[in-house]
This record gives C-alpha cells, sequence and structure tokens, in this order.
C-alpha cells in the first residue's frame, strides 16, 4: 500500500477544500512560500501547526499526528536496509521509556 506524503495529503486537503496557497497560509499564520514547499516535499511542516491545521480540515488531531510523526521516522529509516528492524528496535525502546517514565511517576516523594 502506497501513502502519500504528509506535503501531497496537505495539498489534496487544500484542492478539495478549493483554497488557495495564500488563504490557507494566512490561516495557518506562514508564509505561501513555505506552505507550497511543504506540499511539495522541499520543507517538512512545523510541528506547531497540526493543531490549526486539524481545526480548519475538521481532522482528529491524534491522526494526525501519527501521519506527522510516521513521516518523520520514514524520512530518517528509508534508505537504510532492512527498514523494519530498526521500527522493531525503535518500539521497543518506546516501550521501555513508557515503563520508566511509568514507574518514575509512581514515586512518593512524601514517603521516601
Amino acid at each position: 500500500m502506497m501513502k502519500e506524503t504528509f506535503g501531497e495529503y496537505i495539498h489534496k486537503l487544500r484542492t478539495e477544500a478549493s483554497l488557495t496557497l495564500t488563504k490557507l497560509a494566512a490561516a495557518l499564520d506562514i508564509d505561501q512560500s513555505t506552505l507550497s514547499k511543504i506540499e511539495n516535499g522541499k520543507r517538512n511542516i512545523p510541528e506547531e501547526i497540526l493543531p490549526k491545521l486539524a481545526d480548519i480540515f475538521h481532522l482528529n488531531i491524534d491522526q494526525l499526528e501519527k501521519e506527522y510523526f510516521s513521516e518523520k521516522i520514514a524520512e530518517m529509516i528509508y534508505p537504510k536496509e532492512n527498514s523494519s528492524e530498526f521500527l522493531k528496535l525503535a518500539e521497543q525502546k518506546a516501550e521501555y521509556k513508557k515503563l520508566t517514565n511509568l514507574k518514575q511517576g509512581k514515586i512518593d516523594f512524601k514517603n521516601a
């Protein structure tokens, strides 16, 4: 299954909504040229724009963040062979960090 890039996705959303580059860029509070570069894959979208993007297009912010971060991960590992091994290891490390943070969050400093 082929997934489009995040920039292509934004372009599709914008054109389906009949918004010009200028109007969407203004709504996102970025330059028109910056938005054009994002749509063309020449620049990454700043993370802080995601909530505005979700509001404008009535998207689920959690799903939008999944698309955003999965693309960032894909950009890092696509040139490597065995990228699935990188993903498995990263998932294990993420779970370890969650468990470590959870354990640390349960420390009761009042009774220590």
